[in-house]
């Protein structure tokens, strides 16, 4: 088997609130197909190439907005690919990115969203689906002692659904929300007391029932995955990317929106058999498709195919 060697761009999220990059990095690194060059340093690829004593096949940058420069990148004809996360956000700044260093591959979670945003970069796209890391993100089996849980920002402008709910359900029996504690790096003290880590993904297992949505961008994000990882029936907005992706209303998740999601909720808590024979299919499911190791090997094909087709 062929190894390629990858010359990483990425920087130290293993303490931030989102950190499946870092996941994403491990499970790499563990492929006997891939050799990982991690660059976390401002440089210019010749000094790499030779700080490294390698010639990359790829270069890759995990978010362009937050890696340090890396400079001389049109002077090369090696393959380049960036990961972009928040598209809605800084597109002309991506725009100017992509064509100053002559990328060659963007990978985004949100396949219909960067296709409606960016369709100039169409033949570029290389779809990888957002994931969840099974060694944190499982079921614990722990007491089901919340009924109904909703965690993460809330905002009328970008999540309607969740901010809808929030309000509405505040005081109701049975109703837990746990405001989001912010984008930054969190202490192992901190982890705890702010439910960031393993115990979010603890949080989501007490739960029976956990609502979210995918935004007015109609992001699949990661609580899609990482609810079910954890054994515990989603209630959230659907799209057609979701089915492509095995979110079926009542067979892995539950689909609902701002007039029906508080009689579907009332309706599951009750019917206890069917919301377990739903939350277990999510569960099977995302572990079956969308882990963290099975996203990495997707992305590792990419590149393989990108470099050998």
């Amino acid at each position: 088997m062929d190894k390629i060697n990858i010359l990483y761009s990425t920087v130290n999220r293993s303490h931030h609130i989102i950190r499946y990059g870092e996941f994403f990095k491990w499970e790499l690194q563990k492929l006997p197909d891939v050799n990982l060059y991690l660059v976390e340093e401002e440089a210019n690829i010749n000094d790499l190439i030779n700080k490294f004593n390698v010639l990359p096949d790829f270069i890759f940058f995990d978010d362009f907005t937050k890696n340090v420069p890396m400079h001389g990148l049109d002077q090369v004809s090696i393959p380049k690919g960036v990961l972009y996360w928040d598209i809605h956000t800084t597109q002309n700044e991506f725009q100017t990115f992509v064509w100053k260093n002559k990328i060659d591959m963007i990978f985004s979670f949100y396949r219909d969203a960067f296709r409606g945003f960016f369709p100039e970069f169409a033949r570029k796209l290389r779809w990888l689906p957002n994931h969840v890391y099974t060694e944190e993100f499982k079921d614990y089996g722990l007491e089901k002692e919340i009924d109904f849980l909703l965690m993460g920002a809330l905002s009328q402008r970008i999540y309607p659904l969740r901010t809808k709910i929030a309000e509405e359900m505040a005081g109701m029996k049975g109703f837990v929300h746990h405001y989001h504690p912010g984008y930054r790096d969190f202490s192992p003290e901190e982890e705890i007391d702010q439910l960031v880590g393993e115990s979010f993904a603890r949080a989501i297992n007490r739960a029976k029932i956990f609502f979210t949505d995918d935004s007015v961008f109609r992001y699949p994000i990661a609580k899609y995955f990482e609810v079910p990882a954890c054994n515990t029936l989603l209630l959230a907005s659907g799209s057609k990317e979701l089915i492509d992706l095995g979110f079926i209303n009542r067979v892995t998740f539950v689909e609902i929106n701002q007039e029906n999601y508080l009689a579907k909720a009332m309706y599951y808590l009750e019917h206890e058999k069917e919301r377990k024979e739903i939350a277990l299919r999510g569960y099977e499911m995302v572990r079956k498709r969308h882990s963290t190791a099975i996203r990495a090997r997707q992305f590792a094909d990419y590149v393989k195919k990108y470099l050998y087709e």
